[in-house]
């Protein structure tokens, strides 16, 4: 037979835990050696099949297969070899598993016999002797022997290439010396085996000794937290490789002990915190090991469906694909090799963990496990990130939004999976949220307002409690846009809404109101809610035209689509602008040739966004025009704009090429530094209250001008020059109305760049800036 064949075939089952298929194979095996009279080969395969027997607990197996090996050699007069004291090897750990120790004492010493004349002292083989022999003496509580044989065992295998070994011994001996309550030189034994044998992939079974060491050693320090948290690592290692054997049985004993010290039963975990503890016990090992030149680029964590996602799973909600796992989200450009590398080591991680074992249904494939960032997303949103357009935003359902921002991210080290995530949790575009809320105001007037009174009038009182329904679900929406937040599907919408801020009461009321019985009226409760949502959207509104209480949302809601469509055009204009901008800036011709930004539209559309969203949509469009004129005219009004802040910062090169700009009138001039002494005081408040922020900008007064440094004065003084008189006359009457209603045009322009790279606030964006110097958030203007 194909012997090497099926050993391959068999280790590759072991690697991925498949015990029932590995019996299989060997069992089938062993019978074909048989029929085949291929005695080498039965011979390697009884051996197999001990230690599978003896490591799964079927002793009665294991003692049958090891008489069978042994009658191999014996029949045929081979018991003075190595191959035979190898075997017997095997033997003897059975005969300890299974309790025969008088059996196993005597096979030792044959073992011990046969490698002293055929191996020399220092082979790897006696070292594997000393520790199977202190195992026997450990069982036999003989613990002074068993340390006195697993140090010869670990100074054996101290200079092994493969330091497996070396973790190995050093395990046992830390067993035998907290036998001894010798704790202190346990533990440094524990660390050296931890550090070896912690993250392989699969995971080396002995890394349940480990981790069942640790648990015996922090509970006679009495540090029974940590001592529970060693135990719950040590039992899923030990049901992944050998089942729920007696040494798992031990071990929860010690477990159930452990939490009695603590003052009572296992505490049930949350699912996201379950989740988190899983990954640090044994994926983030795991991938440290095994991908630590690719780890900068992932993400770890648990995001998308799922109760736990939220933060609401409880018993009921545990029924299918809840408990141990994690996502590993990896870049788009990652190579293929490398994801399936990374998918194989992820499926054999341990399966359970705290005593929660996964349950994996068909609809919930793919929410842990290794994927793709866009892959992630799509999946989700329909799109590989943040939504681009207003109809992209209007097509996704608001619970797969909420999905997509439920969970943590445990790690990300290059933030570009946590960055989409930051951008989507900042709510929907302020045109887009009122679309939705119009949609849902007028759902709820149609709904609550109009037809469910009208069903009950016709006596209809099904249909009534239908419109009843509907209408409660928009009204929940409702409360969710106002706040700015994404519904979560159904199940947790009337949740969610109790938990947003306000709506507390409010979300007690549509709880009655759904739970009133069809004969009775609840146009009141309706109408009553109508006024609050009503009241609420009043104290958003911030064009101050609304009247309290619109009688009939209806109404508003025809308000709320008119101020989209405002706000829609507006954006329509600076996108525009913004673009037109580009297309002339990529025709400057810099003195040093062609710059880096003049390549990267989407740092300038941000910038250039991030500038004129503010404004008014009439001197907008009033620039715009002028711009577009002054292109059909021939000129290029960025490279004039450029030209002109060289006045300052090469006032020689300046001087060759002024007589070539259009000449600006004494009153323009007037103007444009008048606009200028109300800006300026404008930055330095800015910096002076967002100094980490600040520091990404530009510096702010012309005196501090170079060739190499554009100060924020020169470049918007720039900026002015290239407006013609009346935008520039426009312009000034804006920024002084701004500065009489005490706002700061300097961080409203700062809001909106930071929040096109995912801040809800400057506040935030100081924050992650002072946290993170290298946030990537770059100001300059």
């Amino acid at each position: 037979m194909q012997i090497q064949q099926t050993l391959s075939r068999l280790d590759d089952l072991l690697h991925q835990c498949r015990l029932d298929e590995a019996e299989t194979l060997l069992t089938q095996a062993v019978a074909q050696a048989q029929a085949e009279a291929d005695t080498d080969s039965e011979k390697l395969l009884r051996n197999e099949q001990i230690g599978f027997y003896r490591d799964c607990g079927k002793f009665p197996a294991a003692l049958e297969t090891a008489a069978a090996a042994r009658a191999l050699f014996e029949q045929t007069g081979e018991t003075d070899t190595i191959s035979y004291a190898t075997t017997l090897l095997n033997c003897a750990n059975a005969y300890r598993a299974a309790g025969n120790y008088e059996d196993a004492f005597a096979a030792y010493e044959t073992v011990q016999s046969l490698y002293a004349r055929l191996l020399p002292p220092d082979d790897g083989r006696v070292a594997s002797l000393w520790n199977n022999l202190a195992l026997l003496y450990q069982e036999t509580e003989q613990w002074e022997q068993a340390c006195t044989c697993l140090k010869q065992a670990l100074e054996l295998v101290q200079h092994d290439p493969d330091p497996t070994r070396t973790g190995i011994s050093a395990a046992n001996l830390a067993v035998s010396l907290l036998r001894l309550h010798r704790t202190a030189e346990a533990l440094r034994y524990l660390q050296q085996a931890e550090k070896i044998l912690i993250g392989k992939t699969p995971s080396d079974f002995h890394v349940s000794a480990v981790y069942a060491g640790f648990g015996d050693a922090y509970y006679q320090l009495g540090e029974y937290a940590r001592a529970a948290d060693a135990y719950e690592k040590a039992l899923p290692e030990i049901e992944l490789h050998m089942g729920r054997n007696n040494f798992y049985e031990i071990v929860s004993e010690n477990l159930k002990q452990t939490y009695a010290r603590l003052g009572g039963g296992r505490p049930e975990e949350r699912g996201l915190r379950l989740c988190e503890r899983y990954y640090i016990a044994f994926g983030k090992p795991m991938l440290e090991r095994n991908f630590g030149a690719v780890l900068p680029r992932l993400a770890i964590g648990l995001a998308g469906e799922g109760s736990e996602c939220l933060g609401y799973d409880d018993a009921l909600s545990r029924d299918h694909d809840f408990g141990a796992g994690f996502c590993i989200w990896v870049p788009d450009d990652l190579p293929e090799e490398t994801v399936q590398q990374l998918r194989n080591a992820y499926a054999v991680l341990p399966k359970s963990y705290c005593g929660v074992s996964r349950v994996a249904m068909p609809e919930a494939d793919g929410r842990v496990g290794v994927c793709r960032q866009s892959a992630f997303f799509r999946r989700l949103l329909g799109t590989d990130g943040v939504p681009e357009t207003e109809a992209q935003w209007l097509e996704i359902e608001s619970g797969m939004l909420a999905a997509a921002c439920s969970g943590a991210v445990f790690r990300d080290d290059s933030g570009s999976f946590t960055a989409v995530r930051r951008k989507l949790s900042l709510g929907y575009p302020e045109e887009v949220r009122l679309r939705r809320l119009a949609q849902a105001l007028g759902r709820m007037a149609q709904c609550g307002q109009y037809n469910y009174p009208r069903m009950r009038q016709r006596g209809d009182y099904a249909t009534a409690q239908l419109y009843l329904t509907e209408f409660c679900k928009n009204a929940m929406e409702a409360c969710h846009l106002l706040r700015n937040q994404y519904a979560p599907y159904e199940k947790w919408l009337l949740r969610s809404t109790a938990e947003l801020e306000g709506f507390g009461a409010l979300a007690e009321s549509l709880r009655n109101l759904l739970l009133l019985p069809p004969e009775q009226d609840g146009s009141g409760q309706i109408e009553s809610i109508c006024a609050a949502i009503g009241k609420e959207y009043t104290a958003m509104d911030k064009t101050e035209k609304t009247t309290a209480q619109a009688p009939f949302l209806a109404d508003t809601a025809k308000t709320l689509a008119a101020q989209a469509a405002a706000l829609e055009k507006h954006r329509a204009t600076v996108e525009q602008l913004a673009e037109l901008e580009f297309r002339t800036f990529d025709k400057v011709q810099g003195i040093g040739g062609r710059a880096a930004c003049q390549d990267d539209w989407e740092t300038f559309s941000i910038m250039r966004r991030s500038q004129y969203l503010p404004w008014e949509e009439e001197l907008l469009e009033q620039w715009l025009a002028a711009f577009t004129a002054a292109v059909q005219a021939g000129r290029n009004p960025i490279m004039e704009k450029y030209a002109r802040m060289m006045e300052s910062t090469d006032p020689q090169l300046y001087a060759g090429f002024a007589d070539q700009l259009p000449e600006l009138s004494p009153e323009f001039v007037q103007l444009r530094e008048a606009v200028i002494a109300i800006q300026i005081p404008w930055m330095e408040e800015f910096t002076a209250k967002y100094p980490h922020l600040g520091s990404r900008a530009r510096a702010i007064h012309t005196a501090e001008d170079s060739t190499a440094q554009t100060s924020y004065e020169t470049y918007l003084r720039g900026e002015l020059s290239v407006y013609p008189f009346e935008v520039l006359y426009g312009y000034g009457r804006w920024v002084v109305s701004l500065y009489q209603a005490g706002k700061n045009l300097a961080c409203m322009t700062m809001a909106e760049t930071v929040r096109a790279y995912g801040y809800a606030s400057l506040e935030a964006a100081e924050q992650a800036c002072a946290e993170t110097p290298l946030s990537g958030i770059p100001l300059q203007l």
